[in-house]
Protein backbone atom coordinates (compact mmCIF):
# COMPACT_ATOMS: atom_id res chain seq x y z
CA UNK A 1 0.00 0.00 0.00
CA UNK A 2 0.90 3.98 -0.52
CA UNK A 3 2.44 5.02 2.57
CA UNK A 4 0.21 8.15 3.54
CA UNK A 5 2.08 11.46 3.85
CA UNK A 6 2.34 15.07 2.63
CA UNK A 7 6.25 15.11 1.94
CA UNK A 8 7.67 14.82 -1.52
CA UNK A 9 10.65 12.72 -2.94
CA UNK A 10 12.85 13.42 -5.90
CA UNK A 11 14.74 10.85 -6.95
CA UNK A 12 17.29 10.78 -9.93
CA UNK A 13 19.09 7.37 -10.83
CA UNK A 14 22.09 7.46 -13.48
CA UNK A 15 25.06 6.04 -14.24
CA UNK A 16 26.87 7.25 -11.38
CA UNK A 17 24.59 7.85 -8.45
CA UNK A 18 21.58 8.13 -6.99
CA UNK A 19 20.45 11.52 -5.79
CA UNK A 20 17.42 12.31 -3.88
CA UNK A 21 15.87 15.59 -2.29
CA UNK A 22 13.16 15.22 0.23
CA UNK A 23 10.86 18.71 0.06
CA UNK A 24 7.45 19.85 1.04
CA UNK A 25 5.58 18.10 -1.69
CA UNK A 26 5.84 17.66 -4.96
CA UNK A 27 4.26 20.59 -6.96
CA UNK A 28 5.70 23.70 -6.62
CA UNK A 29 5.88 25.96 -4.89
CA UNK A 30 7.41 23.91 -2.48
CA UNK A 31 10.81 24.14 -0.18
CA UNK A 32 13.80 21.21 -0.32
CA UNK A 33 14.11 20.12 3.34
CA UNK A 34 17.27 17.82 2.65
CA UNK A 35 19.26 16.30 -0.31
CA UNK A 36 20.81 12.72 -0.49
CA UNK A 37 22.90 10.93 -2.44
CA UNK A 38 24.50 7.32 -2.55
CA UNK A 39 26.91 5.65 -5.10
CA UNK A 40 24.96 3.46 -8.05
CA UNK A 41 27.32 0.28 -7.28
CA UNK A 42 26.70 0.23 -3.48
CA UNK A 43 25.69 -3.22 -2.10
CA UNK A 44 22.56 -3.93 -2.19
CA UNK A 45 22.05 -3.88 1.43
CA UNK A 46 23.66 -0.51 2.01
CA UNK A 47 20.61 1.00 -1.09
CA UNK A 48 17.91 -0.55 1.16
CA UNK A 49 19.17 1.70 4.45
CA UNK A 50 19.97 4.54 1.94
CA UNK A 51 16.16 4.34 0.66
CA UNK A 52 14.49 3.04 4.43
CA UNK A 53 15.12 6.75 5.77
CA UNK A 54 12.49 8.08 3.45
CA UNK A 55 9.84 5.75 5.07
CA UNK A 56 7.80 7.21 8.06
CA UNK A 57 6.37 4.18 8.80
CA UNK A 58 7.92 0.49 9.20
CA UNK A 59 6.35 -2.41 7.04
CA UNK A 60 5.97 -2.75 3.69
CA UNK A 61 4.60 0.30 2.05
CA UNK A 62 5.62 2.57 -0.66
CA UNK A 63 6.47 6.53 -1.47
CA UNK A 64 5.20 8.69 -3.96
CA UNK A 65 8.01 9.80 -5.69
CA UNK A 66 9.17 11.56 -8.95
CA UNK A 67 11.83 9.96 -10.87
CA UNK A 68 14.16 11.10 -13.23
CA UNK A 69 16.16 7.85 -14.64
CA UNK A 70 18.59 7.09 -17.32
CA UNK A 71 17.78 3.76 -19.10
CA UNK A 72 21.04 2.58 -20.98
CA UNK A 73 18.94 2.29 -24.03
CA UNK A 74 17.63 5.70 -24.00
CA UNK A 75 17.62 8.25 -27.08
CA UNK A 76 17.03 11.52 -27.81
CA UNK A 77 17.27 12.98 -31.36
CA UNK A 78 16.37 16.25 -33.39
CA UNK A 79 14.67 16.62 -37.01
CA UNK A 80 12.72 18.97 -38.67
CA UNK A 81 10.00 18.02 -41.06
CA UNK A 82 10.53 18.49 -44.09
CA UNK A 83 7.10 17.74 -45.01
CA UNK A 84 4.40 18.14 -42.38
CA UNK A 85 1.40 17.09 -43.81
CA UNK A 86 2.97 13.49 -44.05
CA UNK A 87 2.70 13.37 -40.59
CA UNK A 88 -1.17 13.06 -40.69
CA UNK A 89 -0.39 9.50 -41.40
CA UNK A 90 -1.13 7.14 -38.46
CA UNK A 91 2.55 5.07 -39.48
CA UNK A 92 4.36 8.32 -40.37
CA UNK A 93 6.37 8.35 -36.87
CA UNK A 94 7.27 4.71 -37.00
CA UNK A 95 8.50 4.59 -39.94
CA UNK A 96 10.39 7.51 -39.56
CA UNK A 97 11.95 6.62 -36.41
CA UNK A 98 13.37 3.38 -38.25
CA UNK A 99 14.76 4.86 -41.35
CA UNK A 100 15.86 8.47 -39.71
CA UNK A 101 17.32 6.94 -36.32
CA UNK A 102 17.14 2.69 -37.08
CA UNK A 103 15.01 2.42 -33.46
CA UNK A 104 12.35 -0.07 -33.58
CA UNK A 105 9.19 1.44 -32.92
CA UNK A 106 8.10 -2.20 -31.97
CA UNK A 107 10.26 -2.84 -28.89
CA UNK A 108 10.41 0.76 -28.09
CA UNK A 109 8.41 3.46 -26.28
CA UNK A 110 8.88 6.75 -28.08
CA UNK A 111 7.37 9.89 -27.29
CA UNK A 112 7.40 12.62 -30.09
CA UNK A 113 7.46 16.13 -28.50
CA UNK A 114 7.85 19.41 -29.62
CA UNK A 115 12.03 20.86 -29.85
CA UNK A 116 10.46 24.67 -28.80
CA UNK A 117 8.54 23.77 -25.72
CA UNK A 118 8.62 19.84 -24.96
CA UNK A 119 5.28 19.71 -24.96
CA UNK A 120 3.20 16.68 -27.03
CA UNK A 121 2.81 16.53 -30.81
CA UNK A 122 -0.76 16.91 -31.63
CA UNK A 123 -2.03 16.47 -34.76
CA UNK A 124 -5.14 19.10 -33.84
CA UNK A 125 -3.15 21.62 -33.51
CA UNK A 126 -1.74 21.50 -37.12
CA UNK A 127 1.30 20.34 -38.33
CA UNK A 128 2.55 23.68 -39.39
CA UNK A 129 3.66 24.75 -36.10
CA UNK A 130 5.08 22.09 -35.43
CA UNK A 131 8.09 21.03 -37.47
CA UNK A 132 10.84 20.73 -34.55
CA UNK A 133 10.33 18.08 -33.48
CA UNK A 134 12.43 15.55 -30.92
CA UNK A 135 11.86 11.83 -30.73
CA UNK A 136 12.78 10.66 -27.12
CA UNK A 137 12.02 6.98 -25.23
CA UNK A 138 13.90 3.63 -24.34
CA UNK A 139 13.25 -0.24 -24.68
CA UNK A 140 10.33 -0.96 -23.16
CA UNK A 141 11.87 -4.09 -21.31
CA UNK A 142 14.58 -1.70 -19.92
CA UNK A 143 11.75 0.83 -18.99
CA UNK A 144 9.95 -2.41 -16.87
CA UNK A 145 13.21 -3.27 -15.65
CA UNK A 146 14.05 0.41 -14.37
CA UNK A 147 10.47 0.44 -13.16
CA UNK A 148 10.80 -2.68 -10.88
CA UNK A 149 14.52 -1.36 -9.74
CA UNK A 150 12.87 1.74 -8.18
CA UNK A 151 9.64 -0.47 -6.82
CA UNK A 152 11.62 -2.94 -5.05
CA UNK A 153 13.62 0.38 -3.37
CA UNK A 154 10.18 1.20 -2.11
CA UNK A 155 9.66 3.81 -4.40
CA UNK A 156 6.09 4.41 -6.40
CA UNK A 157 6.80 7.02 -9.05
CA UNK A 158 4.35 9.72 -9.39
CA UNK A 159 5.68 10.62 -12.52
CA UNK A 160 8.88 8.37 -14.23
CA UNK A 161 10.69 10.70 -16.62
CA UNK A 162 13.76 10.60 -19.18
CA UNK A 163 16.37 12.38 -16.78
CA UNK A 164 18.22 13.51 -20.44
CA UNK A 165 15.24 15.27 -21.54
CA UNK A 166 14.14 16.43 -18.22
CA UNK A 167 17.52 18.06 -17.69
CA UNK A 168 17.58 19.62 -21.01
CA UNK A 169 14.39 21.04 -20.17
CA UNK A 170 15.59 22.32 -17.20
CA UNK A 171 18.81 24.09 -18.86
CA UNK A 172 16.88 25.52 -21.51
CA UNK A 173 14.69 27.55 -18.51
CA UNK A 174 17.73 28.24 -16.79
CA UNK A 175 19.25 30.01 -20.39
CA UNK A 176 15.81 31.92 -20.45
CA UNK A 177 15.96 32.63 -16.76
CA UNK A 178 19.32 33.89 -17.22
CA UNK A 179 19.09 35.48 -20.61
CA UNK A 180 21.71 34.22 -22.09
CA UNK A 181 22.65 35.61 -25.80
CA UNK A 182 24.59 32.31 -26.91
CA UNK A 183 23.62 28.64 -27.41
CA UNK A 184 25.16 26.10 -25.07
CA UNK A 185 26.65 23.07 -25.83
CA UNK A 186 25.55 20.30 -22.94
CA UNK A 187 27.25 16.63 -22.93
CA UNK A 188 26.11 13.86 -21.18
CA UNK A 189 28.75 11.20 -21.08
CA UNK A 190 28.07 7.59 -19.87
CA UNK A 191 30.39 4.83 -19.02
CA UNK A 192 30.09 3.38 -23.07
CA UNK A 193 29.10 6.54 -24.55
CA UNK A 194 28.29 9.99 -24.56
CA UNK A 195 25.14 12.60 -26.09
CA UNK A 196 25.73 15.35 -27.65
CA UNK A 197 23.43 18.23 -27.27
CA UNK A 198 23.01 22.13 -28.53
CA UNK A 199 20.33 24.15 -26.85
CA UNK A 200 19.32 27.90 -26.65
CA UNK A 201 16.74 29.96 -24.51
CA UNK A 202 13.98 28.27 -27.07
CA UNK A 203 14.65 25.12 -27.80
CA UNK A 204 17.09 21.81 -28.68
CA UNK A 205 18.61 22.42 -31.52
CA UNK A 206 20.83 19.72 -32.22
CA UNK A 207 20.65 15.74 -30.27
CA UNK A 208 23.05 13.15 -31.36
CA UNK A 209 24.74 10.20 -30.01
CA UNK A 210 28.55 9.78 -30.40
CA UNK A 211 30.55 6.40 -29.40
CA UNK A 212 32.66 7.56 -26.81
CA UNK A 213 32.06 7.47 -23.14
CA UNK A 214 34.74 6.96 -20.15
CA UNK A 215 35.62 3.23 -21.02
CA UNK A 216 36.95 4.59 -24.55
CA UNK A 217 39.34 6.63 -22.37
CA UNK A 218 41.21 2.93 -20.51
CA UNK A 219 42.99 1.47 -22.96
CA UNK A 220 45.11 5.59 -23.52
CA UNK A 221 45.20 5.42 -19.22
CA UNK A 222 47.09 1.76 -19.22
CA UNK A 223 49.31 2.91 -21.93
CA UNK A 224 50.44 5.92 -20.34
CA UNK A 225 50.73 4.99 -16.62
CA UNK A 226 51.77 1.48 -17.98
CA UNK A 227 48.91 -0.80 -16.22
CA UNK A 228 48.98 -4.12 -16.43
CA UNK A 229 45.73 -4.02 -18.16
CA UNK A 230 42.56 -1.72 -18.73
CA UNK A 231 40.60 -2.91 -15.47
CA UNK A 232 43.50 -1.74 -13.16
CA UNK A 233 43.29 1.58 -15.43
CA UNK A 234 39.60 1.43 -14.70
CA UNK A 235 40.05 1.47 -10.89
CA UNK A 236 42.40 4.20 -10.93
CA UNK A 237 40.49 6.29 -13.07
CA UNK A 238 37.07 5.96 -10.61
CA UNK A 239 39.48 6.00 -7.33
CA UNK A 240 39.59 9.52 -6.76
CA UNK A 241 43.48 8.86 -6.05
CA UNK A 242 45.03 10.40 -9.36
CA UNK A 243 44.38 13.41 -10.96
CA UNK A 244 44.38 13.28 -14.56
CA UNK A 245 44.05 17.05 -15.61
CA UNK A 246 47.26 17.00 -16.93
CA UNK A 247 46.31 13.75 -19.20
CA UNK A 248 42.86 15.54 -20.02
CA UNK A 249 43.75 16.24 -23.83
CA UNK A 250 45.10 12.82 -24.64
CA UNK A 251 42.11 11.37 -22.87
CA UNK A 252 39.68 13.84 -24.52
CA UNK A 253 40.93 13.45 -27.87
CA UNK A 254 38.56 11.13 -29.89
CA UNK A 255 35.79 13.17 -27.99
CA UNK A 256 36.92 16.15 -28.42
CA UNK A 257 36.94 15.70 -32.45
CA UNK A 258 32.95 14.83 -32.51
CA UNK A 259 32.86 17.99 -30.31
CA UNK A 260 34.46 20.11 -32.68
CA UNK A 261 32.36 18.37 -35.89
CA UNK A 262 29.13 19.14 -33.88
CA UNK A 263 29.77 22.76 -32.90
CA UNK A 264 31.08 23.65 -36.07
CA UNK A 265 28.80 22.30 -38.44
CA UNK A 266 26.01 23.65 -36.15
CA UNK A 267 28.00 27.57 -36.29
CA UNK A 268 28.36 26.89 -40.37
CA UNK A 269 24.60 25.86 -40.23
CA UNK A 270 23.03 28.71 -38.13
CA UNK A 271 25.60 31.41 -37.67
CA UNK A 272 25.41 31.27 -34.17
CA UNK A 273 28.53 30.83 -31.81
CA UNK A 274 28.23 27.96 -29.26
CA UNK A 275 29.51 30.38 -25.72
CA UNK A 276 29.48 27.72 -23.15
CA UNK A 277 29.86 23.94 -22.48
CA UNK A 278 27.67 22.35 -19.66
CA UNK A 279 28.33 18.23 -18.84
CA UNK A 280 25.42 16.55 -16.72
CA UNK A 281 25.75 13.76 -14.16
CA UNK A 282 29.71 13.24 -13.32
CA UNK A 283 30.43 13.14 -9.97
CA UNK A 284 32.79 15.98 -8.25
CA UNK A 285 36.16 14.58 -9.03
CA UNK A 286 35.69 14.86 -12.47
CA UNK A 287 35.18 18.31 -13.12
CA UNK A 288 38.70 18.43 -14.73
CA UNK A 289 36.42 17.12 -18.35
CA UNK A 290 34.57 19.88 -18.56
CA UNK A 291 37.32 21.96 -17.77
CA UNK A 292 39.30 20.38 -20.10
CA UNK A 293 36.86 20.15 -23.26
CA UNK A 294 36.07 24.08 -22.47
CA UNK A 295 39.59 25.24 -22.76
CA UNK A 296 40.19 22.87 -25.97
CA UNK A 297 36.68 24.25 -27.46
CA UNK A 298 37.25 28.02 -26.44
CA UNK A 299 34.04 28.36 -24.35
CA UNK A 300 32.91 28.93 -20.95
CA UNK A 301 31.75 26.84 -18.42
CA UNK A 302 28.10 27.50 -17.68
CA UNK A 303 27.70 28.06 -14.08
CA UNK A 304 24.48 27.57 -12.52
CA UNK A 305 23.21 29.90 -10.06
CA UNK A 306 20.70 27.47 -8.23
CA UNK A 307 19.19 29.85 -5.71
CA UNK A 308 18.22 32.24 -8.08
CA UNK A 309 17.23 29.76 -10.68
CA UNK A 310 15.36 27.66 -8.34
CA UNK A 311 13.24 30.83 -6.80
CA UNK A 312 11.93 31.52 -10.46
CA UNK A 313 10.57 27.82 -10.33
CA UNK A 314 9.00 28.62 -6.88
CA UNK A 315 11.01 26.23 -4.85
CA UNK A 316 12.86 27.67 -1.85
CA UNK A 317 15.93 25.54 0.22
CA UNK A 318 15.70 24.85 3.82
CA UNK A 319 19.38 25.83 5.75
CA UNK A 320 19.72 22.18 5.79
CA UNK A 321 20.52 22.78 1.73
CA UNK A 322 24.07 24.48 1.16
CA UNK A 323 24.40 25.07 -2.93
CA UNK A 324 27.76 25.10 -2.97
CA UNK A 325 28.65 22.16 -1.92
CA UNK A 326 26.37 20.32 -4.52
CA UNK A 327 27.97 20.88 -7.74
CA UNK A 328 26.20 20.77 -11.18
CA UNK A 329 25.25 16.84 -11.64
CA UNK A 330 22.42 18.00 -9.54
CA UNK A 331 20.78 20.22 -12.12
CA UNK A 332 18.97 16.85 -13.31
CA UNK A 333 17.24 16.40 -9.96
CA UNK A 334 16.53 20.06 -9.64
CA UNK A 335 14.74 20.01 -13.04
CA UNK A 336 12.46 17.46 -12.41
CA UNK A 337 10.79 19.84 -9.62
CA UNK A 338 9.84 22.74 -12.57
CA UNK A 339 7.08 23.28 -14.66
CA UNK A 340 8.37 24.64 -18.24
CA UNK A 341 5.41 25.13 -20.34
CA UNK A 342 5.47 28.21 -22.78
CA UNK A 343 2.90 30.21 -20.00
CA UNK A 344 4.00 29.65 -16.84
CA UNK A 345 7.03 31.12 -18.21
CA UNK A 346 5.51 33.96 -19.93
Amino acid sequence: MLQQKTKGLFVEVNDYSILAAVTSGLDAPLTIESVHEKPINAEPEELDVFFSRFHETKGRSFINARCGVYPKSRFVRRTTLESPAKARDPHYFAELVQTQFRIDPDLNMVGVVNATDGSEFDIEKGVQNQKELVFCGAGMDDLETTQERLVNWGLYPDRLELGSVVTLGGLISYSKFKKNRLPTLVLEITPTNSNIFIINSKQIDIARPIPYGMNSMFPTIQKELGLKDEDSARKLFYSDTFDFTDMGPVLLQRMLKELQASTGFYEVQTGQTVGQIFITLLPKNFHWIQNTLARSLGVDVLQIDFPGWLKQLDVTPSSNVQFETLGTRWVGLFSLMGQYDAESEG
